[in-house]
């Protein structure tokens, strides 16, 4: 993206809305954030922040400079998928157990009837998705670069920042709606318990559970076949004059947005930011 070559803050936003559609993105990004959403449930927009917090754990240091980590994601492209292929397969079969990898004690855990998704499951979710969209780093690096080299790190820091917030504010954006208008309740969410035979044992899973097996169980078939296929930078037509659009609109929105300078957007997408944390945070008290 041309635009971020200007180290602008709202710049580095723009470009991250935009390389969530990149191919290596969305096939990672919104698969694995819906799916961990029908297992949750409840307060989606914290469990947003979480999420966020493990895809900035691998993007802001790639935007700060650890251009070894990039490549290292460049380098073992297969076997990341490989991996995260695993994972979602094993988070499937986790989801139909009504079961989450999760790092409080045991008695506060989340009853499997519940259907909830434990903090390390949707935190790896978020590492996963950040290594996996590393591919759109090499843009942030660009910007970044520009900002480390004027000399102000904090500036660096912000605009990577920017980037990252602008590629999952959609789902932020999701998330604050869903607690909102407490989707849970609708009859999807809520679903109904249901029982089936394998061979001699009879299980019982949540309907939302089984649905969130299913997307894990697509995606990390999907990833699997892209790794040995080496198809995970390839889009169809669609998508890419989607993502030409897109590119079109944030150059022509960038060209308006410049004007109120970097102070001032700087400040706003911190407010926007903690406006979401505040929400997370009343929700989950409630």
């Amino acid at each position: 993206m041309d635009i971020i070559l200007s180290a602008s803050i709202i710049a580095a936003f723009l470009a991250g809305m935009v390389a969530l559609f990149a191919p290596c993105c969305i096939t990672v990004l919104l698969p694995a954030y819906l799916a961990s959403t029908f297992r949750q449930k409840r307060n989606i927009l914290r469990m947003t922040l979480v999420f966020f917090s493990g895809i900035a754990v691998v993007l802001i240091p790639i935007g700060l400079g650890a251009a070894a980590l990039a490549e290292v994601f460049r380098d073992f492209h297969k076997e990341l998928y490989l991996a995260g292929g695993l994972f979602m397969i094993l988070l499937a079969v986790f989801s139909v157990l009504g079961k989450s990898i999760n790092i409080v004690p045991m008695s506060k855990r989340i009853k499997p009837s519940e259907g909830g998704m434990g903090v390390r499951s949707i935190f790896m979710l978020g590492v996963f998705s950040g290594a996996a969209t590393s591919c759109c780093a090499p843009v942030l690096a660009g910007a970044v670069t520009l900002a480390v080299i004027s000399g102000t790190f904090w500036k660096a820091l912000i605009v990577t920042f920017a980037y990252v917030f602008g590629m999952v504010i959609p789902l932020f954006i999701a998330g604050y709606f869903y607690d909102k208008f407490k989707i849970e309740k609708s009859k999807l969410i809520v679903g109904k318990t249901l029982e089936f035979k394998l061979g001699s044992k009879n299980i019982t899973v949540h309907s939302t559970n089984l649905l969130a097996a299913v997307i894990f169980l697509v995606m990390g078939a999907i990833l699997l076949s892209l790794a040995y296929m080496g198809g995970a930078y390839w889009a169809p037509e669609y998508q890419i004059k989607f993502g030409e659009a897109l590119n079109r609109w944030s150059n022509s929105a960038f060209e308006s947005l410049r004007k109120a300078g970097d102070a001032v957007w700087g400040i706003v997408l911190v407010l926007v930011f903690g406006f979401f944390v505040y929400k997370a945070e009343r929700n989950s008290k409630k």
